[in-house]
């Protein structure tokens, strides 16, 4: 158990560097002219804005928010269809139910409507991808976003000051997940430099919002047990080597 609790400050301590780190190379950034809103390992944004996202952190939203599965849903900026593909998994939606795109059709002059709006959205549109949901999502709609989106003069006085559809819950994932890896396809993932949450907005809702915290713990890949798989197919290979050496002795 202490050696457990060892384990896990550790992986604290890490984290809290990585994101120390994070936070030198933002201010660091003005000067250069960067752009960390999204972050990978190094620091860099992709130019092209597109950061998949790992299948857990879709099915967490869904586990943990309310949705109707017998209504629409649409996924705008589906990119290689990582989040769609897990609305489509048994016990949520079918498929006839979910409509997904990317940038063969322009989301902010959408026309049609639907019940609900799941997206990772492009961090340099995110404000325009809330506006415009608010005029698509009937009933609600959820975006994937960095914490630190809700800070902001704008944002407060056009997003969140709105009482009509209002931001009703907002899950923060208690590890960073680090987004532009590799898909993995047990949804696991490294730490990056980044805190994520859903950022859920329901028409009508005019109340002050909540947090809530999803653990996602169990969706990092820990170092400690990288390590030791290493260790163990180093150990494996070794024992083969070993086998055909003693093989060739006795030939």
């Amino acid at each position: 158990m202490e050696e457990e609790e060892i384990k896990n400050q550790h992986e604290s301590a890490m984290e809290y560097a990585q994101a120390v780190d994070g936070i030198i190379k933002f201010l660091t950034s003005f000067k250069k002219g960067k752009n960390f809103s999204g972050n990978n390992v190094k620091g860099q944004r992709k130019k092209s804005d597109f950061y998949e996202t790992p299948y857990s952190m879709t099915r967490h939203l869904l586990e943990r928010e309310s949705f109707d599965k017998t209504l629409s849903v649409c996924e705008p900026a589906c990119g290689d269809g990582a989040m769609t593909k897990v609305m489509k998994e048994k016990g949520f939606w079918t498929k006839d139910k979910v409509t997904a795109y990317d940038i063969e059709i322009d989301f902010l002059t959408e026309t049609k409507q639907y019940e609900y709006i799941i997206t990772n959205p492009p961090f340099s549109l995110a404000f325009e991808f809330v506006e415009k949901a608010k005029q698509v999502a009937k009933k609600k709609f959820a975006l994937l976003l960095p914490l630190s989106y809700l800070h902001g003069k704008k944002r407060y006085d056009d997003i969140y000051s709105d009482r009509k559809y209002g931001l009703k819950t907002v899950y923060v994932f208690t590890r960073y997940p680090m987004l532009g890896d590799e898909l993995r396809k047990d949804g696991k993932y490294r730490t990056g430099m980044m805190v994520y949450a859903w950022y859920i907005f329901e028409n009508g809702y005019g109340d002050s919002p909540r947090i809530e915290w999803i653990d996602n713990n169990s969706d990092v890949v820990h170092k400690e047990k990288k390590k030791k798989a290493k260790k163990k197919a180093k150990k494996k290979k070794g024992k083969g080597r070993k086998k055909n050496v003693s093989s060739k002795d006795k030939g």
